[in-house]
């Protein structure tokens, strides 16, 4: 058993990723954002899930984007071109997204 709150409870810094698991050979992440984003990318075979615990996600698209706050999840679709932002500070949960 794991308490993710616990487990980001002393994370300081732009960025902090921590496997804390995984469904069905999907990784499962706990992940801290703070005024950082991601390049955008593609996972060609896996969907990504985003669970927001705190705080707001966007992630953009190339022609669109969407703003996840506490309690919202979006999954991207394997091949779509996106990327993860907080312009400010995050928690979340991340499910898949691994190729």
């Amino acid at each position: 058993m794991k308490n993710i709150f616990e487990e980001i409870s002393n994370v300081s810094g732009p960025w902090y990723s921590a496997l804390i698991g995984e469904i069905n050979t999907n990784p499962v992440f706990v992940r801290v954002m703070q005024a950082v984003e991601a390049p955008f990318h593609v996972h060609k075979n896996s969907d990504e899930m985003f669970i927001v615990l705190e705080g707001e996600l966007y992630i953009d698209f190339p022609n669109d984007t969407i703003c996840l706050r506490k309690g919202d999840s979006h999954t991207v679709v394997a091949g779509t071109e996106h990327r993860a932002r907080v312009p400010d500070y995050a928690q979340l949960i991340v499910i898949g997204g691994k190729d």
